[in-house]
């Protein structure tokens, strides 16, 4: 496939053409038969993923969100503690927390080709900060788990300096016992568990909480996911170090079915060798085009067909079988 064809098959182009799939081989048929197509939605901004390497050193990379390409991967200083668990909280600000249950903050300085820190870690807590995992809203919410127990706090400012600007912990409930726990969204949680299953909990004013069962099986592979919200989602592999990419149509309707699955387009095949990592909440924007797709616009409409078979029967279908059968189409 000629990188032209490549781009245009991973542009996130929602187009309908039922029927295109058919009963695993493409004919002409089924694609003259297709229904008009649906308006396109573009993607603009970055995903940003910071990161701890297992020798102690902050990374930082980007991620173009509508190709899932990988941009950039800076490399900084070791933190001088062992880490746990990380949150973002913006582009220069990420919370840590320590093996011995301390929670430092990063002050982080980075362009294009260096990564920083401004000042040594300032420990806001020293003790305490047991959770296993940690993870941002980008609305003021921090949460985290300890020992099952799903714990949320009100963060108050950009770069909080203690209890006064950390606090009104709240306890969220108990059996919380996740593989992988990330933001997706304003009091928003998506998550992964031991045996596969795909969660997405909602956690309301008063502290309740909901969940709806997005996936039953087929994340168990994932030690890491994180999410900077907007629907994307991004799973490492620890045993290759290879990070695929996903993208739900909808994160606020309660289904999976919607999730496309860019497995033959993954960001990389392996490289990913942090033991921590962590997505920065709100750096991009995607926006639905009103005019419908151009049937005459033969790279838009592979990308389209590219994409149905990213959504269809959770993109069991996206194969370079399939879609080589498509682009000779």
């Amino acid at each position: 496939m000629t990188n032209t064809l490549l781009q245009a098959a991973r542009k996130t182009a929602v187009a309908a053409l039922s029927g295109v799939l058919g009963a695993g081989l493409l004919t002409a048929a089924t694609v003259a038969a297709a229904p008009a197509a649906q308006a396109a939605t573009t993607c603009s901004g970055t995903a940003s993923i910071y990161g701890v390497l297992p020798d102690g050193r902050l990374t930082f990379s980007t991620i173009t969100p509508a190709t899932g390409e990988l941009k950039k991967v800076v490399i900084g200083a070791d933190l001088g503690f062992e880490p746990k668990a990380m949150a973002t909280l913006n582009f220069n600000t990420v919370l840590v927390t320590s093996t011995a249950g301390a929670l430092y903050r990063l002050d982080v300085l980075t362009n294009n080709t260096s990564l920083v820190l401004e000042r040594p870690p300032v420990k806001l807590f020293d003790s305490g900060w047991t959770h296993d995992k940690l993870t941002y809203d980008g609305h003021g919410h921090l949460y985290g788990t300890a020992g099952g127990l799903l714990l949320q706090y009100l963060v108050s400012q950009p770069k909080p300096t203690g209890s006064a600007h950390i606090g009104q912990r709240r306890e969220i409930g108990s059996g919380f016992v996740l593989k992988t726990l990330t933001a997706a969204g304003d009091d928003r949680l998506l998550a992964t568990t031991g045996a596969g299953a795909l969660y997405s909990y909602k956690i309301d004013s008063a502290g309740g909480w909901s969940r709806d069962d997005l996936k039953a099986s087929g994340w168990s592979a994932f030690d890491q996911l994180v999410s900077p919200g907007g629907g994307l989602y991004y799973g490492r592999i620890a045993t290759t170090g290879a990070m695929y990419w996903y993208k739900d149509a909808n994160p606020a309707d309660g289904s999976g079915s919607d999730i496309a699955y860019h497995n033959d387009t993954p960001v990389n095949t392996g490289g990913w060798t942090q033991q921590l990592l962590s997505a920065q909440p709100g750096t991009f924007t995607c926006t639905t085009a009103a005019d419908p797709l151009d049937g005459r616009d033969i790279p838009a409409v592979k990308a389209a067909g590219r994409d149905l078979m990213n959504r269809h029967d959770g993109g069991v279908w996206n194969n370079s079988t399939q879609w080589s059968c498509l682009e000779q189409l």
